[in-house]
């Protein structure tokens, strides 16, 4: 499956909390269809096969963590504009074990666990909790990278949140 970049989703810039109607309901979409543009036919692709250029308008909405294994833990390595912003907090370079809602045996680091054990993506909704009271859910997809295509070392993750109807 070859990723086709969208001249509009190319083009879009990041606006904090406005998704651009073109991937509003879309961001996990798009971004898996992007991972898997660049998975190898016998393996997981690494971070050096992804180019930001190729996904301006998805990077507000990304998360990117390094995978730490005995004992597990996951560092946020990079967090997008508009998570930072629905979160009010960058978690930039802190360990998810240091953050009390996001420490084992959280959802979100057991999650986190899985797919790094795996190698396999993992979706799921949740309900949104943060200072924002017009947002009620959040559907997030986390992908596995691997440097060597096989033990992940990375996880790439894209988020989107909704607001109330």
């Amino acid at each position: 499956m070859t990723f086709t970049s969208n001249k509009s989703l190319s083009t879009l810039s990041a606006v904090r909390t406005n998704v651009p109607a073109s991937i509003r309901n879309r961001v996990i979409e798009l971004g898996e269809t992007y991972w898997l543009s660049k998975k190898k036919h016998d393996g997981l692709p690494g971070r050096a096969d992804f180019d930001p250029l190729d996904i301006p308008a998805l990077l507000p909405h990304i998360v990117l963590l390094d995978v730490r294994r005995d004992p597990w833990d996951f560092r946020f390595r990079l967090i997008g504009t508009n998570i930072v912003h629905l979160l009010a907090t960058d978690w930039t370079g802190t360990w998810m074990s240091e953050i009390e809602h996001m420490a084992p045996p959280s959802r979100i680091f057991t999650s986190c666990v899985t797919v790094a054990t795996t190698g396999q993506p993992l979706r799921s909704e949740t309900p949104y909790v943060g200072p924002h009271r017009n947002y009620v859910s959040a559907e997030d997809i986390i992908l596995p990278l691997a440097a060597d295509g096989t033990t992940p070392d990375m996880l790439l993750v894209f988020i989107e949140h909704f607001a109330k109807v």
